[in-house]
């Protein structure tokens, strides 16, 4: 029997988990290449893929979400709430250590979608990157550990070395309802422990962590490369064009290729006030991806 006979029942779903599994491997490999002791610099070019991904499973998983297939609307692309938060903490640390912070502006896409709260440390370290966010809330949404970087952040600056010390002291028992909690026992895929929002506060307040560099869990080697490339704590390169997404039957902002994030993909050139529609779309929606003004396609 083809693979396309028969009902299409399920179809979004089983594409965004597979676009969401894509993601989270994706993620894992790069935390483990980072335990194993893989070149920083290394890294630094596997993150922007990694982002990708996860944006790119974000934007499937609300067009399954709002599609008449979904017997639900209220489930998130990831849930704050739950232990999936992890993800979310790794891919903005990440983001602030390997110098590539601009990307953080792209970060709502996948951590604000039918999600019920936001989190005080994550929407802390995105602020810098995203301006034009509301004020942090004073809670996390995962409470422990995290909370205790919030008044590391009220702190006057002379007592935050301190705090970060004691908060890196608790951290591992205070992670103990946290999905990465003794994974070192089950037979999943451990990649380490490693508190990255410590990492990455520290270079973000630009902390003295000298009275804490050599502690447990506490990833010295990245606050080095993040100050070693001057990595930016704050709002400052233009986003590239290729970071330009569209849904299909919208209006083209910008002329040049584009491909779909069907599968299979297509290609196509669109200019300026074209109506961006995927022909015999496999899902019956899809988005467009700028590949910019030079990656013209011979039609």
């Amino acid at each position: 029997m083809s693979r396309n006979s028969g009902a299409k029942e399920g179809v979004l779903y089983r594409r965004a988990i597979s676009f969401h599994q894509r993601a989270e491997d994706s993620l894992k490999f790069l935390l483990n290449c980072y335990s194993a002791g893989h070149d920083i610099e290394d890294l630094r070019k596997i993150y922007p893929t990694v982002f990708e991904y996860w944006i790119e499973y974000s934007l499937i998983w609300k067009v399954y979400i709002e599609s008449e297939e979904s017997s639900t609307k209220t489930v998130a692309a990831l849930p704050l709430l739950d232990t999936t938060f992890a993800f979310a903490n790794q891919l903005v640390c990440f983001a602030i250590l390997l110098g590539r912070g601009e990307m953080l502006k792209q970060v709502p896409t996948i951590i604000d979608h039918n999600n019920s709260v936001r989190d005080g440390m994550l929407e802390r370290m995105i602020s810098s990157f995203s301006p034009d966010r509301d004020v942090p809330p004073d809670e996390c949404a995962r409470h422990l550990p995290y909370f205790k970087v919030l008044k590391i952040y009220s702190a006057a600056l002379e007592n935050r070395s301190a705090l970060m010390k004691e908060y890196l002291e608790d951290w591992y028992h205070a992670s103990r309802r946290e999905g990465y909690y003794d994974s070192h026992k089950r037979g999943d895929l451990f990649t380490g422990y490693w508190s990255w929002e410590a990492a990455a506060i520290t270079y973000l307040l630009d902390i003295d962590d000298s009275s804490y560099r050599n502690a447990k869990f506490y990833p010295a080697d990245l606050v080095e490369y993040a100050r070693s490339i001057s990595a930016p704590r704050s709002k400052a390169v233009e986003s590239d064009e290729r970071e330009l997404r569209v849904k299909s039957g919208q209006i083209c902002p910008k002329s040049g290729a584009w491909e779909t994030l069907d599968i299979p993909l297509k290609r196509h050139n669109f200019k300026v006030g074209d109506v961006m529609q995927a022909q015999d779309a496999a899902y019956g929606m899809t988005v467009w991806r700028y590949l910019g003004s030079q990656a013209g396609i011979a039609e």
